[in-house]
């Protein structure tokens, strides 16, 4: 399966007035692609991606997942990097805080595709406010729930979300993305039943404000 860079090359993120997420350099530096033999260095014990169709089910015929380079594996299986630490001396993002958040959205593992970046939202026009929500409400997904804690204002980080910490069937957990087509492309891997698509997903996070509870 082709395996994308984390941050295909000149796709923005959607920062405060336009800007990227992160300054285009740190982007592709975090972006590096990966080679078949760089991920198999990398592969560490994290489980399998569930995959159905696979004849005889279990894990043993399942996806392995990769550990991606530069990314900390928490237990949860979420994969964290930190791109710029955010403002020294700022407060840290802690259960109970609100924080307000831009981001950005790619399916890895399925050719790279971008459904939410500050370029898909000029082609429809659109300028949608920050995300706003309390760590541990339950409103996000529990990738970016879990993926925001410890962050700064100013900060911006890296998630490897795998399935189980991604979005639900019913589609009620935010972020959603903010145009038409984002919201297909996302829809059309999450939405999936043929049981053989990854559906491992790279958000972008860049925290803009942290309201201690």
């Amino acid at each position: 399966m082709f395996t994308p860079g984390l941050c295909p090359a000149g796709v923005q993120g959607p920062g405060a007035g336009g800007a990227s997420l992160a300054p285009r350099s740190a982007l592709r530096v975090a972006g590096v692609l990966l080679f078949a033999s760089e991920a198999a260095r990398a592969e560490k014990d994290l489980g399998y991606e569930q995959m159905d169709r696979l004849k005889g089910g279990g894990e043993a015929l399942g996806k392995k997942r990769t550990r991606m380079p530069g990314f900390r594996a928490l237990p949860s299986g979420l994969q964290v990097k930190d791109v710029d630490p955010g403002r020294s001396g700022a407060p840290e993002a802690q259960l109970g805080d609100a924080v307000v958040f831009t981001w950005e959205g790619y399916t890895i593992n399925y050719f790279g595709r971008p459904f939410e970046t500050r370029t898909l939202q000029k082609m429809d026009g659109l300028d949608p406010d920050p995300v706003r929500f309390q760590v541990g409400d339950g409103t996000v997904i529990k990738g970016i729930d879990e993926g925001v804690l410890g962050m700064r204002e100013g900060g911006v980080r890296q998630l490897i979300v795998p399935v189980e910490l991604s979005y639900d069937e019913g589609h009620q957990l935010a972020p959603r993305p903010s145009t038409a087509g984002g919201n297909r492309a996302l829809d059309f891997v999450m939405d999936n039943k043929g049981g053989l698509m990854d559906k491992t997903l790279l958000i972008n996070v860049a925290v803009k404000r942290v309201y201690p509870k």
